[in-house]
């Protein structure tokens, strides 16, 4: 990483969590793989070690022209919003003298239910440990599930098919496997409340938007887009005074067309966004690609070296073709 970092001319580095947990999290654990507390540690170290931290703020400075950020620095973003973002996150954030941004996905907030996707990792909770198997609850999944998409689709592989559009199917399917999922979420508790938020506010963190309940954008049309937007700020800011004014695509912004971009800047409903794609350039300056440091056992000095080789590779490649006669 130390030879390749200078060469990609990258100097903010951002990356984004989702949980950090020692436990299983029925609602997390089916979809993604995501770092211990020892780990999580261990990336804090080598980050502080490498890079200087910046705020949300200075960011936003610095897309204003206002001051100049480190030539190697990181901001630390953590998506979703889920309790153990005030659990376990802070208190070592706030040992270790680290700023961040929790970026909430305002429907889920104060027990507001489940994004799909999240509800689809309990459902498969039940279905890992048999449930499934039991005599007719099969039949009933398999006339509520879409079809398969392959003859060799599994029945995850078929229910984590559902995608945001077929979200009413997850109801139907959490009955036949005999789950109340809103006992679920007065149990566990999975996302944030106000009084947390506050907190974390309190304690010098910044928050930003999520979108409202979590929808890949590029399905959406621009105005379902911007009403995700509008909604989700306007709740933040109404609650928090949430500033700078942040947003966090979820799942990811590819396919998102400029006019998403040139109306939430030029009409001010935002200071910056971030998408997910590492560490590449986006067409608009204002929306900031990050690093996702999951889904991997891998420590992130290997999941950085990548990221600055795959960067080194586009800023090279784009050299040679402004050169090409």
């Amino acid at each position: 990483m130390e030879w390749v970092r200078p060469l990609s001319g990258v100097a903010l580095v951002v990356p984004f969590y989702h949980m950090v947990s020692e436990a299983h999290v029925p609602h997390v654990s089916n979809l993604y793989r995501f770092r211990t507390i020892a780990e999580f540690k261990a990336d804090l170290e080598f980050f502080t070690r490498h890079f200087e931290p910046v705020t949300l703020q200075d960011i936003v400075d610095a897309l204003d022209g206002n001051r100049s950020l480190p030539s190697s620095c990181f901001h630390l973003t953590f998506d979703d919003g889920f309790r153990e973002m005030h659990d376990i996150v802070a208190p070592i954030l706030q040992r270790a003298g680290i700023p961040a941004t929790f970026f909430l996905a305002t429907a889920f907030l104060d027990g507001g239910g489940l994004p799909h996707y999240n509800a689809l990792s309990v459902l498969l909770d039940r279905v890992n440990l048999g449930a499934a198997n039991r005599s007719g609850v099969l039949a009933r999944l398999d006339s509520i599930l879409p079809a398969a998409t392959s003859r060799n689709a599994t029945l995850r592989d078929r229910i984590l098919s559902i995608g945001y559009g077929q979200r009413q199917l997850v109801q139907p399917l959490a009955d036949a496997l005999e789950i109340d999922l809103d006992e679920y979420v007065r149990e566990r508790r999975p996302h944030l409340t106000t009084a947390e938020i506050a907190t974390l506010v309190n304690l010098g963190f910044s928050i930003g938007s999520h979108s409202h309940d979590h929808p890949l954008y590029a399905d959406l049309a621009l105005s379902q887009q911007l009403a995700q937007t509008r909604a989700s700020m306007q709740l933040l800011n109404a609650k928090f005074g949430a500033s700078p004014k942040a947003f966090a695509f979820p799942h990811n912004d590819g396919g998102v067309k400029g006019e998403f971009f040139k109306t939430v800047f030029s009409e001010s409903w935002l200071d910056v966004s971030f998408g997910t794609s590492g560490l590449v350039s986006h067409f608009h300056p204002r929306n900031i690609q990050r690093v996702s440091v999951e889904k991997t056992a891998a420590p992130v000095s290997r999941i950085l070296a990548r990221q600055f080789t795959r960067a080194t590779y586009f800023r090279l490649r784009s050299t040679e073709q402004v050169a090409a006669p």
